[in-house]
């Protein structure tokens, strides 16, 4: 039976209960983590328990982070290779949220133009029905195809969503560029996306990637698996100390960074030059600075986080 097939239209919630049910262990475990109010919109986390597994999703709604965390676990449970379930699968990221509602929130913060959708086109016989739908915001235009319309303007706004998500914003008007040069970026190599990127950071102009928190953890939940087993072992590697395992764990994941041990631009008031770590991303930035065990236990803390490692470093 193909991925697609033995989820259907399952949400990983109901895809998650049924693994257990056929286990004939016990059910999942719900139970929320917490809110963070630091952001415009309300994030929810919610973590769940089966399997002797426990993982966290985060949301914009408290069933956005259900789903989430219900999501994560399947994840987890195909790494070990104890679900069939086919994580390529595009209705596993429709099912864990309301992508036409996301869409239409970052707009509205965004002051882009209320996004437009539509049916463009409908096929094959009543038993096996395709639908496509296009999603556009300006411009900028993004279609999905399913076998419910229902699903194809879920994909086509999962789309949208990412291309909405990568473009910078200013922090006081939320918005860096007209609908139409988004437009034109957006038709970029991801070499020119990337120095346009690098050149707005640097920049004097003050201005904030539009990631939300639940993005930033989406981002390293979605990295390659072996990658993610790779830095879990040297996170539980009791031989090595903080120090190590910092500049370990983010060349495991493969991902490029800048760690300075006396950065000259950063100084405490004492004038004793601070450590900083840097994560050169194109699709956020992350910069940590301090001094001595501190400033490993931070950089330590945030790999940890973002890849919902539930142990301690001792």
């Amino acid at each position: 039976m193909s991925g697609q097939s033995a989820l259907g239209a399952k949400t990983p919630v109901t895809e998650l209960q049924e693994i257990c049910a056929r286990r004939k262990v016990p059910l999942p475990i719900y139970e929320s983590a917490g809110e963070d109010n630091s952001t415009p919109a309300k994030i929810f986390s919610t973590s769940v328990t089966a399997l002797g597994q426990t993982c966290v999703g985060h949301g914009r709604s408290k069933k956005d982070s259900k789903h989430a965390a219900a999501l994560h676990m399947l994840k987890l449970l195909a790494s070990h290779g104890e679900s069939g379930i086919d994580l390529e699968d595009p209705q596993l990221a429709i099912s864990s949220s309301d992508k036409v509602m996301e869409v239409r929130d970052i707009c509205v913060q965004r002051n882009f133009e209320v996004p437009e959708f539509e049916c463009v086109r409908s096929s094959g016989p009543s038993h096996a029905p395709e639908f496509e739908f296009e999603c556009r915001v300006g411009n900028i235009v993004r279609r999905g195809v399913h076998n419910t319309k229902k699903g194809a303007k879920q994909v086509a706004c999962n789309e949208m969503l990412k291309t909405l998500q990568a473009m910078p914003v200013e922090e006081n008007m939320m918005q860096v560029q007209s609908m139409d040069q988004a437009a034109k970026m957006d038709t970029d190599d991801n070499e020119h996306i990337i120095r346009n990127y690098r050149e707005y950071k640097n920049s004097d102009i003050k201005k904030k990637l539009g990631v939300k928190i639940a993005d930033r953890h989406n981002y390293f939940a979605e990295l390659e698996e072996a990658k993610i087993d790779a830095a879990r072992s040297l996170a539980m590697d009791e031989t090595m100390d903080v120090q190590e395992k910092c500049a370990l764990i983010p060349r495991a994941l493969g991902l490029k960074f800048d760690m300075k041990l006396g950065d000259s631009q950063l100084q405490a008031e004492n004038g004793q030059k601070l450590y900083s770590f840097e994560l050169m991303n194109s699709e956020y930035d992350c910069f940590i600075f301090g001094l001595g065990n501190e400033f490993y236990e931070s950089v330590y803390r945030y790999f940890t986080t973002m890849l919902n490692f539930s142990f301690k470093q001792r």
